[in-house]
This record gives structure tokens, sequence and C-alpha cells, in this order.
């Protein structure tokens, strides 16, 4: 098992700015480098926000790649998630998504070198963000041309159970588990109040520890899931299950009517 001091100068590569600090807060100070790849979004106080926390961040070593997101956010279909290379198969902008992509795996190259550990989302997305998963692929296809070691957070949810059980073989004997930097993290949080771009539940606690996966074969195929699950000790985050059925079925044929209605609204005067 692997130890903080393990994690010294890495490099950590995440999607949004606040994902560095849910997913990684124990490695933050250690890192040489944390690489944020998207900032605009679809709610333009968020964007704005992010911007100026970025100018001012309390953590030195972020580095912002200035990528604006695709509309791919909860549009898959994660009960069977389908693989792409770009990430997963979206309800939304599947083009946009794949742009993205490349825009990603060209930026990244810039900021890891032969021999760095490098530390980034893992297959599924923690909690199953399509973006969280395109990060990861990213890097993932980074690895075939750089020799340094890939590390994966340990969240999940119980949104992508199955799908983190079939990207095990990904995963190699290596981890770490190491406490969380809870003051850091409510530093953090407080920066992105501050700016509007917190994008997290407010009330969120986090664990005492948390935990960090080497990947040992990032092109494994999925493991079909079959009879009783087993998968490696994870960081759990409730995301579906505590919710009523009436308002799962209600988010999702929200989500199905607004897939249906995203050809028309980028019609309209000033979206892209």
């Amino acid at each position: 098992m692997l130890n903080s001091s393990d994690f010294k100068q890495c490099v950590i590569i995440m999607a949004h700015p606040d994902d560095e600090v849910l997913w990684a807060s124990s490695i933050l100070v250690a890192a040489k480098k944390v690489v944020l790849c998207y900032q605009d979004s679809a709610d333009a106080a968020v964007s704005r926000g992010r911007a100026a926390l970025l100018r001012e961040f309390p953590v030195p070593s972020v580095v912002g790649l200035n990528i604006p997101e695709s509309r791919s956010f909860l549009t898959s279909n994660w009960e069977r998630p389908v693989e792409t290379p770009d990430g997963v198969l979206c309800g939304r902008d599947q083009d946009g998504y794949a742009r993205n992509f490349e825009r990603i795996a060209a930026a990244i190259a810039a900021h890891v070198a032969d021999g760095d550990l490098v530390v980034t989302h893992n297959p599924w997305g923690e909690y199953g963000h399509e973006e969280h998963v395109q990060v990861y692929r990213a890097v993932s296809l980074l690895k075939k041309t750089r020799d340094f070691r890939l590390f994966v957070t340990g969240y999940a949810s119980d949104r992508v159970f199955s799908f983190m059980e079939s990207n095990m073989p990904r995963l190699g004997s290596r981890f770490a588990v190491l406490p969380t930097d809870k003051a850091l993290a409510k530093t953090l949080k407080q920066h992105y109040q501050k700016h509007d771009s917190w994008t997290w539940d407010d009330g969120y606690e986090w664990p005492d520890y948390e935990m960090f996966y080497e990947v040992q074969s990032p092109d494994a195929p999925l493991r079909p899931v079959r009879g009783t699950p087993a998968s490696l000790p994870v960081n759990m985050v409730w995301i579906d299950g505590g919710l009523p059925l009436w308002h799962r079925l209600l988010r999702r044929m929200k989500r199905r009517i607004l897939v249906k209605l995203d050809p028309l609204l980028c019609r309209l005067p000033g979206q892209r």
C-alpha cells in the first residue's frame, strides 16, 4: 500500500473546478500541478465565477485549460452505459463531446512528463459524470505515449455501481488510503461559494479517508456483471437510491425532453 509521500509532486488532472477538492483533497498540497480542464458552463454565473476564482486560487499549482463544457451531462444511460473512444455514449451533443476529447488530449500533453505520477477521475466518473469519464479516457490515451504511473480516485455512487464493477479488471493491486484534508476542503469550498461556482451539495461532509487505485490495464475489456458483484473498497456517494421512485421517473423524463429539445435550443440566438 502506498502512502502520502508517494504522491509528492504528483500531477492531478480533473474535469471541472471543484472536482480537485471533492475527489482528491488529501493530495492537493503535495501536487506539483493541478490541471482543471473545463471552464465555461451552461450557467453563465458559474462561468464568470470560475474565471474569477482561478485568478486568486488558494492553491498556487492550479492551471485552467479553459475548455467549454459540452451539453452531455446527465444524458447517458448509466444502467447500460456504452463506452466510446472519447468517453461514454451521450444522449445529447455527442459531437461537442467528441471535439472536447480532442482538445483535452492535446492540452494535457504539455503538463505530463515521463516519470510523473498522475491522478485523475476513475473510469466510471465517480458518481456518473460523462465529462469525468472523458478526462479519464484522455489521460489513458496519453499514457500510451508517455511513461507515467496512473492513479484514479476511489469514489463511486449507487448510480454507477454496476459500471464500476465492470471496470475492475483495469485496476491493479497497488492503492493508497489517505486522510482527507478537511481544513483545505472547507477553505476551497468557501472560495467556490464566494464566486457562485460550488456545484456540489452545500451540506457535503468529506469522509475521513479517501482511496486511490493504480490503473494497470487501461484498455482491459469490461467484466460482465453476473451474480453478486464484488469490487474494491470505495467511498460511496448516495445519488439516486435515496430518492422516491416518482422523483427518479420525473427526473428521467425531464432529461429525455431536454435531449429532444436540444437541436431547437441550439438554434436560438446566443446559443452555441
